[in-house]
């Protein structure tokens, strides 16, 4: 027996928002090794800090824009507008079909401990805030009663460069952990970056086979903006980052200081 039920009006107001926003994407991947990644969890997890692959990525990526500055920009309307700021819009597991985005303003400039942390402490208010949405959209949705009229105030909020930063960055990153790859052609920003699960597969590292932890990275680019060697140029910045040392010595970094600032404090007392 075939069950059923209507869409309410604000899975709705969703849907044409995602027809909104959907771009004419292009699509690439690179494999990164995340041996260095890796050992900067363990570290920090013997420190009681938590931080995730997802953290890792999500530094990575903005670090890589920031020093790509040409790459950080959106295009609204008729306007190319270039952010003096990364502000990169995280997919939150929500309990619609659009995940909710938490929007770090600034990821370019927060070390990976204390973006870390913001993500953590902020993810259940972006939760919080979706479902409170979804209210509002069953409550007062209803007056767009028609899909088109929708779409056209939609597609017009959608030209507006400040409209989409605040509610989806400059740019967005999403991670599927249950799987080894994956991608969207539906984003707000110019473009995104999806990252499937962290595992160990067999390699090859100056002719020998060895086992490393690695992941998928795909770039998901609207090709009005950004053309293949953009995304190109991007996606080998995130994995040169990834398989260096620096997001580890910036942990090691912070972790000084602190040591250090509790040192004199405790001098000091």
């Amino acid at each position: 027996m075939i069950s059923g039920r209507k869409l309410d009006i604000a899975e709705r107001w969703l849907r044409d928002g995602i027809d909104a926003c959907r771009v004419p994407a292009f699509f690439a991947s690179v494999d990164a090794d995340m041996s260095q990644a890796r050992a900067l969890i363990r570290t920090a997890r013997s420190h009681d800090r938590r931080i995730t692959y997802t953290h890792v990525i999500v530094r990575a990526a903005a670090l890589a824009l920031a020093a790509n500055p040409d790459l950080n920009r959106m295009v609204c309307g008729g306007f190319v507008h270039s952010p003096g700021q990364v502000d990169i819009a995280l997919s939150v597991a929500g309990e619609s079909f659009a995940a909710p985005l938490l929007v770090i303003q600034g990821a370019d400039s927060k070390e990976i401990g204390s973006l870390a942390g913001e993500i953590i402490r902020r993810a259940p208010e972006v939760r919080d805030a979706d479902r409170e949405m979804m209210r509002a959209l069953r409550r007062w949705g209803w007056l767009l009663p028609m899909g088109g009229v929708r779409r056209i105030v939609l597609r017009a909020l959608f030209r507006s460069f400040n409209f989409r930063r605040r509610g989806a960055g400059t740019f967005q990153v999403s991670v599927v952990p249950g799987v080894d790859r994956a991608m969207s052609p539906v984003f707000s920003a110019s473009a995104m970056l999806v990252a499937g699960s962290v595992k160990d597969r067999v390699v090859a590292v100056e002719g020998r086979t060895m086992v490393r932890p690695t992941v998928t990275l795909t770039a998901c680019a609207d090709h009005r903006v950004w053309d293949g060697y953009a995304g190109q140029r991007f996606l080998l910045s995130v994995q040169e980052i990834l398989e260096s040392s620096v997001l580890f010595e910036e942990f090691s970094r912070t972790v000084e200081v602190n040591r250090d600032f509790a040192a004199a404090a405790a001098g000091a007392g």
